[in-house]
């Protein structure tokens, strides 16, 4: 297992949110919002750190690798690594224990490369374990998704579960996902939405709690088409708690739109 250090974001630090809106409401001329500082970055990956040990037991009490394996092939994940050929190259972004990556390897009739980053060095150790045993052998580093160690360009699906909406920014660490994806890769996020449910994630864990139409507005932004949603069964506990969303990079597109 490779662990690199983190980069700092590629032409600068981005600007970010101070805060994370937690709702908002409108009595007449009056417009009352509750937002939330965001964990540091040192402190989420902490809080992850020490989630390592029992991570894998929650995901399994969340069917996370089932409801992930429904999205990804409403997405046609396998026929754009298909195409990629011997090159295919995944990259999931927040890798965790390993159940997105899981999932996908499970539907693949070849084999593809796997790389995943996280912040938390235990929840990669986890992923280790997890990817090898499954007899995977993937590329993970220790990194920040909002500086991906990676050239542009580099990957034919880029992935992550329920990541971005833990940051200040995520539209940020959309078009980092997006830089290093190549021309007509997929992109994969899944999101915890507003729901019962997702207002307990938001209240422990200071996410955003995101609607359909933003984060569809976030990958247009990104100029990314082909944009799919899907909503995530999280196992008897949840219910759909959760988005998936899915989109392409057009064949010779330059950039994410800032």
């Amino acid at each position: 297992m490779t662990l690199l250090p983190q980069t700092a974001f590629p032409g600068g630090t981005p600007p970010a949110r101070d805060t994370i809106p937690l709702t908002s409401h409108q009595f007449g001329s009056w417009q009352v919002a509750i937002s939330r500082r965001p964990r540091s970055p040192e402190a989420l990956a902490g809080r992850y750190d020490a989630l390592s040990t029992r991570w894998r037991r929650t995901a399994q009490r969340f069917q996370l690798e089932t409801c992930y394996r429904e999205a990804l092939i409403a997405s046609n994940a396998r026929a754009v690594l298909a195409a990629a050929g011997n090159s295919a190259a995944v990259l999931d972004c927040g890798v965790g224990s390993g159940s997105l990556s899981l999932a996908l390897a499970g539907l693949l009739a070849e084999r593809a490369a796997f790389t995943g980053v996280d912040m938390s060095a235990n929840m990669l150790t986890a992923a280790d374990a997890a990817l090898r045993q499954a007899g995977l052998s993937p590329e993970l580093a220790q990194a920040n998704i909002l500086a991906l160690p990676f050239a542009d360009r580099s990957f034919d699906v880029v992935m992550a579960a329920h990541v971005v909406e833990h940051l200040p920014e995520p539209q940020a660490a959309l078009r980092e996902m997006c830089r290093v994806l190549k021309p007509g890769g997929l992109l994969f996020v899944c999101m915890t939405r507003r729901s019962l449910f997702g207002a307990l994630v938001q209240l422990a864990w200071r996410t955003w709690a995101i609607t359909e139409r933003q984060a569809t507005a976030w990958l247009h932004q990104c100029q990314l088409t082909e944009i799919g949603v899907r909503p995530l069964t999280l196992g008897p506990y949840a219910g759909k708690a959760s988005l998936a969303f899915w989109a392409r990079r057009p064949g010779g597109f330059e950039g994410c739109a800032a």
